[in-house]
């Protein structure tokens, strides 16, 4: 229904071409004129004989994306049809009595991870469905809450384009996997920051159209933390949505300086930055985010986040849910700090965190002493339900 609906919207490539104007009549002015994106889409869709292709295409084309930018598209529309392949979909293998909720998992296509070798300084891991429906298989885990780890849409610095096409291809792949395993999967959607517009326009067709359970914000976005002021819109959408509550789940990300219109890392060790700074970086965030007040002025937001350096909570009236132990004593040391356990839920951070440190953290929650058999149920499934209105 939403393909038919915008299709109408954009009747031919020619009406592509000549198109000046962005969503909601405002002046859209990309790097690539449009005939030269409608020349580049009729050329890539010449030989869609299925028509898969055009259906991915079309409401790209009438949000002004020229997914063509992207170098690997082929591949990656390739890998968005193999991923809805019944062959793929019959090797479903999660135990019908689990059931654990993750909400803290990462989705890696090939051709993502080809674009983005290393992930905070180590290799990005293999990623396989038939390995991740095992993985939950293993640990009685009924529904994961995936999404793309950092950089996200990122990987193109500085290349508002490319970065807006990127969200939009992982948006569609991630939607296309939950289409082929709806029980098993929901996703959180890329959003292109720190370009507000588009991200505005992306959130909003990822949450309407693909069905996205909410969106994955990074701690910052080419070293923009999440309390700028520079994206009070963005989060004003979300806010005015008509709905009861918008999840945003908050991932660490590399830091970065702006330094001579230079994007700079920002590491102030020689470690991996995954091994310490995302921890702090996760606190720099929310401190951000609770100094300018942008959690108390969109009170409709929930943001949960990994395990940070911060032992402070960030909204007094609502406090963030925390996707579980980063270390076996630390949700001791939440619920210390007046963090009930009714906010307390469980990530895994599959396949980027090792087997051993999934398990070890599954373990720290059935042996939590703090913990009663009915809290430790909600850390394990009841929470989650709550936060996305299962």
């Amino acid at each position: 229904m939403h393909f038919t609906c915008r299709a109408n919207v954009l009747l031919a490539l020619s009406a592509f071409a000549v198109a000046t104007q962005g969503p909601g009549g405002a002046e859209h002015s990309p790097t690539r004129s449009r005939i030269t994106e409608a020349a580049a889409a009729g050329e890539f869709l010449g030989d869609d004989a299925s028509g898969s292709r055009k259906t991915l295409m079309t409401p790209s084309m009438s949000d002004h994306i020229d997914l063509t930018v992207l170098p690997f598209i082929s591949t990656a529309f390739a890998s968005i049809e193999a991923i809805q392949s019944p062959v793929v979909a019959a090797n479903n293998t999660i135990n019908a009595s689990a059931t654990r909720v993750d909400t803290h998992v990462h989705l890696v296509p090939d051709w993502y991870r080809a674009l983005v070798p290393v992930t905070g300084g180590n290799p990005t891991p293999e990623w396989d469905v038939q390995s991740h429906l095992q993985f939950m298989a293993d640990n009685s885990i009924r529904h994961s809450f995936a999404s793309v780890s950092s950089p996200g849409s990122g990987a193109y610095p500085g290349d508002e384009t490319k970065s807006v096409a990127l969200a939009r291809v992982l948006n569609e792949w991630s939607a296309a996997l939950v289409k082929t395993y709806p029980d098993r999967f929901s996703f959180f959607a890329v959003v292109p920051l720190p370009y507000v517009q588009a991200a505005i326009t992306e959130v909003d067709y990822a949450l309407s159209y693909l069905g996205a359970a909410g969106v994955i914000c990074l701690t910052n976005h080419e070293g923009f933390y999440l309390g700028n002021p520079m994206f009070t819109p963005f989060f004003n959408f979300l806010n005015s949505r008509n709905s009861s509550r918008e999840v945003i789940f908050v991932h660490p990300n590399e830091p970065h300086v702006h330094q001579n219109h230079t994007l700079t890392s920002a590491n102030p060790t020689l470690y991996p930055p995954g091994a310490i700074e995302f921890y702090f970086e996760t606190a720099r965030t929310f401190m951000d985010l609770t100094v300018s007040q942008t959690l108390a002025s969109f009170t409709k937001l929930a943001t949960p986040s990994r395990t940070s350096a911060a032992p402070f909570r960030p909204a007094p009236s609502e406090p963030p849910f925390s996707a579980g132990p980063t270390y076996n004593h630390q949700v001791q040391g939440l619920l210390a700090h007046s963090v009930p356990a009714s906010q307390l839920i469980f990530g895994s951070d599959w396949p980027y965190g090792p087997p051993l440190s999934s398990l070890d953290s599954l373990a720290a929650i059935v042996d939590a002493p703090v913990l009663s058999p009915e809290e430790k149920e909600g850390v394990f499934g009841g929470n989650a339900g709550v936060l996305f209105g299962a």
